[in-house]
C-alpha cells in the first residue's frame, strides 16, 4: 500500500502524507528532522524492491541526478534505504506540477513564457551533460511558490554514450503523449528527442489538450509517427503565429528539421 509508510521515521525523515504516485515510486511530504523543513521523499514500493529493473533504475536515477547542478532541475538532498525500501530526499515544491496546473484549462501566454524559461535552459543545461531526460511532460515539471519551475524525475534518463541492453537504458521507454518519433520506434535518439517532448508541452500548455490523443497507448504513438499536429490557432484562436511556428519547429517529425 502507498500509505504503509505514513506516520513512520524513514532515515532522517517523519513521513506525513502522500503527494504523488508513479510507475515505479511513491512520492511523500516528509519532515526532516535535523533542517526543521518539509523535503519529498520518493520511495521504491516494497512490491519492487526484489526487482533488479526497478532498483537499476532508482540508483540511475540518484547517480545521474548527481551529476546535474542547475537553479531549475529539483535538487537532491539524501539518498539511502529504510528496511531494503530505496529512498530519495527531494527538494519539497508546495505549487505542485505543471500537470495540475493544466486542469484548469490553457495557460496565459505568461505563464507559458515564465515555465518555459525555466525549463528549457534546464534541459539544456542536462543535455551539455550528456543526460537525456527521456520523458518531458507537464507532471514532470514541479512548480514553487514563487513561481519557480523545476524539472524532475530522471528515472528513465539516459547518459549519451553509454552502452548497455537492460531497460533502464534501452527499447521503447517513456509516455506516448509527449513520446518523439524516433523515441516511439526505438530509433537512436538525441538531445532533439527531449525538445519534441518539449514541444508537446508547449502545445498542451498553449490549448488546453494534447497533439495526440486516442484510446490506446499504442496508437498515440503510432499518431506521434504518422500525424502531423492539429493548428494551435484551431483549438485557441488568441495564440500568437509566432508561439504556434515555435510549436510546429518544435514537432517536426524529423529530429534534422
Amino acid at each position: 500500500m502507498s500509505e504503509e509508510l505514513i506516520g513512520q521515521k524513514v532515515g532522517g525523515y517523519e513521513v506525513l502524507d502522500v503527494i504523488g504516485r508513479g510507475g515505479m515510486a511513491v512520492v511523500y511530504r516528509a519532515q526532516q528532522v535535523s533542517m526543521n523543513r518539509y523535503v519529498a521523499l520518493k520511495v521504491l514500493p516494497r512490491q519492487f524492491v526484489s526487482d533488479d529493473t526497478y532498483i537499476q533504475r532508482f540508483t540511475r536515477e540518484v547517480k545521474i541526478i548527481s551529476q546535474l547542478e542547475h537553479r531549475n532541475i529539483v535538487p537532491v538532498y539524501d539518498y539511502g534505504q529504510h528496511e531494503g525500501q530505496p529512498y530519495i530526499a527531494m527538494r519539497y515544491m508546495s505549487g505542485g506540477s505543471v500537470d495540475e496546473l493544466l486542469a484548469g484549462g490553457a495557460l496565459s501566454v505568461e505563464q507559458m513564457v515564465a515555465i518555459i524559461a525555466q525549463i528549457a535552459p534546464a534541459l539544456d543545461y542536462a543535455h551539455t551533460k550528456g543526460v537525456l531526460h527521456r520523458d518531458i511532460k507537464p507532471s514532470n515539471v514541479l512548480l514553487a511558490d514563487d513561481g519557480g519551475a523545476y524539472l524532475t524525475d530522471f528515472g528513465i534518463a539516459r547518459i549519451l554514450g553509454e552502452s548497455g541492453t537492460n531497460i533502464t537504458t534501452q527499447g521503447v521507454v517513456g509516455t506516448p503523449s509527449y513520446m518523439s518519433p524516433e523515441q516511439a520506434q526505438a530509433h537512436e535518439i538525441d538531445a532533439r528527442s527531449d525538445i519534441y517532448s518539449l514541444g508537446v508541452m508547449l502545445f498542451e500548455m498553449a490549448t488546453g489538450r494534447r497533439p495526440f490523443e486516442s484510446d490506446t497507448p499504442y496508437s498515440i504513438a503510432v499518431m506521434q509517427v504518422t500525424q502531423p499536429p492539429p493548428a494551435p490557432r484551431s483549438l485557441n484562436p488568441p495564440i500568437s503565429p509566432v508561439i504556434e511556428q515555435v510549436i510546429y519547429n518544435a514537432l517536426n517529425k524529423r529530429p534534422a528539421d
